[in-house]
């Protein structure tokens, strides 16, 4: 609590100064990132000859490992499982030394095609329902998601970052999920990641990948078969269109990640929409809780939900426990 007779003013990172300890710390990654990525958004040149990149890459990823190491330290002082497989997940995404053989040559692939990716000459055009298609969508009523066209590589470049890649993989490695949900494919790599922590737990589990732009899924599953991942659905279109079916055909769903819509509304819209389709203990990782004050302040409401027996806060990445049974 702030000083008493002050009201507590919430902030971009969700709290007042003075409230828990670090958030100081985090405002100033936030800060850093997303100056960073601003000035990359308004400069022409590959990412890969953009000196910014690197320098941001560096600023995203060590706010994502801040925070990783205190929710590591917190969980590990549970008693509560969920809370302790989650621990271990971080302590192996933080940790690359501890990769086995198989881990790090799926990595070195997967990364191997990233790079690729970001030196790729190729454009694509696809109608744009994420959060780019839907501010021109608010800005042009009259025509809203219009077909684009872009750049192969300035897709890439907002595709999620290897330490989000290691997070999924080792998360779906440490919980061993027999049906997983991703909304939000692009160009695969995030799928990619996932398909491969599956097929080192037994390749028995399963990916549902959804993505609207009909282009952009035909070029995921052209990814995924370059690496030689199999068990993946790619199903494209609008997710109004195709979720509803998807959940019937795959219920229970053991984990979910959400890298859609960058809106409040939409985050919570589609854990209402998921949530009678989850398994007990099924782990849902949510992508970009600091896109916004708006996706921030949605993000750490979601937390306290009842329905969820735990959550981890990476800063940019939130991770929940859901429960079948509401927890009091």
């Amino acid at each position: 609590m702030c000083d008493e007779g002050l009201s507590v003013v919430r902030l971009p990172w969700g709290a007042c100064p003075r409230e828990g300890e670090g958030c100081s710390l985090d405002f100033g990654f936030w800060i850093l990132d997303f100056g960073l990525k601003y000035f990359i958004q308004t400069n022409r040149q590959s990412k890969i000859q953009n000196p910014k990149f690197h320098i941001a890459t560096a600023a995203h990823r060590l706010g994502f490992r801040w925070r990783a190491r205190r929710e590591r330290k917190r969980l590990r002082q549970s008693e509560n499982d969920d809370a302790r497989k989650l621990a271990e997940a971080l302590a192996a995404t933080l940790d690359e030394a501890t990769d086995d053989a198989e881990t790090a040559a799926w990595i070195q692939r997967i990364e191997a095609l990233r790079a690729a990716l970001l030196r790729s000459e190729d454009e694509v055009t696809f109608r744009d329902y994420g959060a780019e298609g839907r501010l021109k969508a608010a800005r042009q009523p009259d025509a809203p998601f219009r077909e684009t066209t872009r750049a192969v590589k300035a897709i890439g470049r907002d595709a999620v970052p290897p330490h989000e890649g290691r997070l999924l993989y080792h998360l779906i490695r440490q919980f061993n999920p027999a049906r997983c949900l991703e909304l939000g494919t692009s160009l695969g790599l995030s799928a990619t990641y996932q398909a491969a922590a599956l097929a080192t737990t037994g390749g028995t589990g399963q990916l549902i990948t959804l993505e609207g732009g009909t282009a952009l899924a035909r070029r995921a599953e052209k990814h995924l078969d370059r690496l030689g991942l199999t068990g993946v659905e790619v199903v494209a279109g609008p997710f109004a269109e195709t979720l509803p079916a998807v959940l019937q055909r795959h219920r229970p769903i053991d984990f979910a990640f959400i890298d859609g819509h960058h809106d409040p509304a939409a985050m919570r819209a589609y854990f209402e929409q998921l949530a009678p389709h989850f398994a007990d203990g099924a782990v849902l990782v949510f992508d970009d809780i600091f896109w916004t004050t708006g996706m921030r302040h949605a993000w750490l409401a979601l937390a306290e939900d009842p329905r969820l027996r735990q959550a981890a806060d990476l800063l940019t990445v939130g991770i929940c426990i859901f429960s079948t049974e509401t927890v009091v």
